[in-house]
């Protein structure tokens, strides 16, 4: 690799000589301008030039850049919650202490199957005033013209390529296969793996849609004019005139990857479209997202294909500020860290556990020193604690890890260990949060969390408090969290949840015991609400305070609810709830 970027420093780029102590580099001293067609090997090469004079910016004048696949830079990534694989990546910041990436207001348009960026082992990074979209989405998207009893009629805007073949319906990257078919040619295919109605006029999901799940398996489908399909899904109906959005069949092209590095700021950056989460933060100490948006691009209804943002294992600060987070497939952002299983004891102090959820493969956490606790996987109880003395990977699922201590009683096989270090400090504040699929966020980090004076739009619960160690293996249980002075506005015109603040945890068993969330304060905000719906479900918590909270009445919506109160509660201590004059303790 460092012979090819020798190469195009030396030969294809041209020649610029800059001083050891220059501290901007112009990416347009190598000939880069807006008539450029693929500037992804200037990029490769000019990265490498920051590294050799430790150049501490990299500036393009604000125009329009296209980055392709073909010189771009093969690394292998475990992305947590992302599907894990070699990524052909563009921005590849491995190893960086200081570099700023100034796009003046520039776009950065991607082509093809590729990571945008990729920040591995580095420091002090940050990127400002540019967006990233793609030319071809990730997902694809249809209008409803009629429901039939097999399915659905559906218009495809011409952004989103596709073609019927053998009657199933396959979305393309539009351009023609070259050259004579073989038995090994290979045509660009955008899979799919679901379908959500979203609703045209309001632009968010339609007011209780559900994900069709499918698999991958392209539908059966025909042709039935100029654009026109008719697709055949038993079940499938909608509201004609709204869009049905085909999910992205994977989570391979995250827009941000940021891994075991530290302090790293996202300054007015904008994310259209990519194909995984907008950006995602796995061993990450420091990230502060100011004025940022994930929103779709003109001529689409979708921005990320999941997650806007992800944060897993982290410590430090985690500040999300003034954003707006919009329309992404899956939630703003979610918060937590990672259990693995014990999957066999060799001595009483030595194991060897396994990653569980498949999109967590070689999420490596364990390391010596690293502080842990022993989790009861059906009760969320922690039985005690110690520290890794070793801990030597097998592969991608399992490791041997010996501690400090023998493990507790009542820990065995099929019981978790998660890290037990110094959790992330956490402020969301001055966001939107609306028009997405599923949830608001999710908060399940044990470090000081507070949320104040956002607006939540989500069709699901605004903000769940989860865990679990015996299903999705994400580690929560928040210890400290005030939820003050935000707007949830008609929240819960989605199924994606029971409440607005929604309280709860994979607790199966010692349900009277076990207390997995605590601590948590939710006052002065408001709560616009268009039917009888839960403010508040709470379940194996305790320590709430809930205060001078207020309630408004919308006609937003069809009413469908008829709860005869705003509280659900459930395996709760210590619960003081102060709603409408009312007191309630549980």
């Amino acid at each position: 690799m460092k012979n090819a970027i020798n190469f195009l420093l030396c030969f294809c780029l041209p020649a610029v000589f800059f001083s050891c102590t220059q501290k901007s580099i112009s990416i347009h001293d190598f000939g880069v301008n807006e008539n450029t067609i693929d500037v992804t090997p200037y990029v490769v090469a000019v990265l490498e030039k920051c590294r050799q004079t430790g150049a501490t910016e990299l500036v393009f004048d604000k125009g329009t850049y296209h980055f392709y696949p073909d010189k771009g830079v093969d690394k292998y990534c475990f992305v947590s919650n992302n599907d894990e694989g070699f990524k052909r990546v563009i921005f590849n910041l491995e190893g960086f202490k200081q570099l700023t990436i100034n796009g003046n207001g520039s776009e950065f348009i991607f082509h093809g199957f590729v990571n945008p960026f990729v920040v591995d082992n580095s420091s002090q990074i940050t990127f400002k005033n540019f967006s990233i979209d793609f030319n071809r989405p990730f997902h694809s998207e249809g209008i409803i013209l009629a429901n039939n009893p097999d399915g659905v009629d559906l218009e495809i805007p011409e952004n989103f390529p596709f073609k019927i073949q053998n009657r199933l319906l396959l979305f393309t990257g539009g351009r023609p296969q070259e050259g004579r078919r073989t038995t090994v040619s290979r045509e660009v295919i955008y899979t799919y793996g679901s379908l959500l109605e979203f609703d045209t006029e309001k632009r968010e999901t339609a007011f209780m849609a559900r994900d069709y799940y499918i698999n991958n398996i392209p539908l059966v489908a025909e042709s039935i004019g100029e654009r026109k399909v008719r697709v055949f899904l038993p079940g499938l109906k909608g509201t004609v005139g709204n869009t049905i959005v085909f999910g992205a069949g994977h989570r391979n092209y995250p827009g941000f990857i940021l891994s075991d590095s530290k302090d790293i700021l996202f300054d007015n950056v904008i994310i259209y479209h990519c194909g995984g989460m907008g950006i995602i933060g796995q061993r990450v100490h420091n990230v502060t997202i100011d004025s940022c948006k994930v929103i779709p691009s003109e001529g689409r209804i979708v921005s990320a294909t999941a997650d806007a943002t992800h944060f897993t294992n982290c410590t430090g600060k985690i500040v999300l500020s003034n954003c707006v987070f919009m329309n992404q497939k899956d939630d703003a952002t979610n918060i937590h860290g990672i259990y693995v299983q014990i999957s066999e004891i060799i001595n009483p102090n030595e194991v060897i556990v396994k990653l569980k959820h498949g999109q967590q493969l070689g999420f490596d956490f364990l390391k010596k020193g690293t502080p842990v606790e022993f989790v009861h996987g059906k009760s969320l109880i922690t039985k005690g604690t110690a520290k890794v003395l070793e801990a030597k990977r097998i592969n991608k699922e399992l490791t041997c890890v010996k501690l400090s201590t023998d493990l507790p009683d009542g820990i065995t096989v099929g019981d978790a260990i998660g890290e037990d270090a110094d959790f992330a400090e956490v402020h969301i504040h001055g966001n939107y949060i609306g028009k997405n699929r599923a949830r608001g966020m999710l908060l399940n980090c044990r470090g000081k969390t507070v949320v104040e004076n956002n607006v939540f739009h989500s069709p699901g619960a605004a903000i769940l408090f989860e865990g679990d160690a015996n299903y999705w293996f994400e580690q929560g249980g928040v210890r400290d969290c005030i939820i003050r002075n935000n707007i949830f506005d008609n929240c819960l015109f989605g199924v994606w949840g029971q409440a607005v603040i929604d309280v709860g945890a994979g607790i199966v068993e010692n349900k009277e015991e076990s207390r997995y969330n605590r601590n948590i304060k939710v006052y002065d905000n408001t709560f616009r609400i268009f039917d009888d719906v839960f403010l508040l479900q709470a379940y194996g918590m305790k320590d709430l305070v809930w205060k001078d909270n207020k309630v408004e009445r919308t006609s937003d919506y069809p009413a469908r609810r008829t709860n005869t109160t705003f509280f659900k509660v459930e395996y709760c201590d210590n619960m003081n709830i102060e709603q409408d004059g009312l007191v309630l303790n549980f």
